[in-house]
């Protein structure tokens, strides 16, 4: 299991078909993968946030930021909590377990997940130093298994 932060985007996109085509098209020309991907559509706008995947560790922040601006989009970077597990079952259960019984609130969650294989979440929490150290010295394979709901 792997804790850390991981560098969150959150861009605002016309509410209208195509606009994430055109969007996910520059990341990707730029060499960029999207890793995890969630959406807040209201009216006009949608407000969608998204992680990159492993080779964007090659390319500064700044410049993801430079990409995204000269295309002619908004962003805003945020820190965002990542937990990584091979083969784990009820990832969101056992973190948020873990969490809930600290008193530290989610404020916004979602993932991606292979198959039983390789999970990842990412977490928005009001408490990200206490969350991190919680997180990471966890038993977290027990966190992940059934046995998490006692």
């Amino acid at each position: 299991m792997k804790v850390s932060t991981i560098s969150q985007y959150s861009v605002f996109l016309p509410n209208e078909p195509g606009a994430l085509e055109k969007f996910a098209a520059v990341l990707y020309n730029a060499g960029l993968d999207i890793e995890g991907l969630s959406s807040d559509i209201r009216y006009e706008a949608a407000v969608v946030k998204f992680v990159v995947g492993p080779m964007a560790e090659a390319i500064n922040s700044q410049d993801i930021n430079r990409i995204i601006t000269k295309a002619g989009y908004t962003s805003v970077k945020t820190e965002v909590i990542c937990v990584e597990k091979e083969g784990c079952h009820g990832a969101v259960l056992g973190v948020s377990k873990i969490l809930g019984a600290a008193g530290i609130n989610i404020t916004s969650i979602y993932g991606s997940f292979a198959g039983n294989k390789h999970g990842r979440v990412f977490l928005v929490v009001d408490n990200v130093e206490r969350a991190l150290q919680l997180l990471s010295s966890a038993n977290y394979n027990g966190a992940c298994a059934g046995s998490a709901v006692n």
